[in-house]
């Protein structure tokens, strides 16, 4: 009967040490001057196509967040998917860490297309029929614009980030991103199409950090 508490203990032992976390940085993004909020469903749907992630993070903290869980029990995470359906890309945005890879995979019933020409990552795949899925690699951050050249009016987008401490707003713009420890951080907010926010921000040593964005 002691066998799973000397597990647990060991599993512990070997834990890297963490660093001591204040809170969170969390608060609403706004965009235009309607607010989600109010229940308008484009704005709130433009509300959730944005990412907001920190700029640097301790290594700690990243290692943290890139591997959550514990040691024994991590499970494998699953690979990004961009499914091409009803002529669209879904998701239409899709948030990942610098490294990763996406499938993209065509669900439809005609033949597709997906190709980017973005600075941060340029591609073709090429014409592929119903069914067909192949997977790309997102090495550097920044935003990827996709395209079917088949199909003019798909457009998708994949931001990727530099790290694991990012988020996306929930319909009515509240966001939460994880913990960190007291210091200075700068906060990015990227919309396609709205662009870019940055603030320079300060974690206290106790609690959390509200911060308000608008496009």
């Amino acid at each position: 009967m002691r066998l799973i508490p000397t597990i647990f203990l060991t599993a512990l032992a070997l834990l890297p040490a963490l660093p001591a976390q204040a809170g969170r940085i969390r608060g609403t993004l706004h965009i235009g001057p309607v607010s989600a909020a109010r229940g308008d469903a484009a704005s709130a749907q433009s509300v959730r196509d944005a990412v907001i992630y920190v700029e640097h993070v301790p290594a700690k903290v990243e290692k943290k967040l890139a591997n959550p869980g514990f040691l024994f029990f991590r499970s494998k995470p699953r690979l990004p998917r961009v499914v091409q359906m009803d002529r669209r890309f879904n998701p239409r945005v899709i948030s990942i860490v610098a490294g990763s890879r996406v499938a993209f995979h065509n669900m439809d019933q005609v033949w597709h297309n997906t190709f980017s020409v973005s600075a941060t990552r340029t591609f073709d795949l090429g014409k592929y029929p119903p069914g067909w899925a192949d997977t790309i690699a997102f090495e550097r951050p920044g935003v990827v614009n996709l395209h079917c050249d088949i199909h003019s009016s798909m457009v998708g987008f994949v931001v990727v980030t530099p790290n694991h401490a990012f988020t996306r707003p929930d319909s009515a713009g509240t966001f939460r991103l994880p913990s960190l420890p007291p210091g200075r951080y700068t906060v990015r907010a990227v919309h396609p199409r709205h662009g870019e926010l940055r603030r320079d921000v300060v974690m206290p040593k106790r609690g959390d950090l509200k911060l308000d964005l608008r496009f």
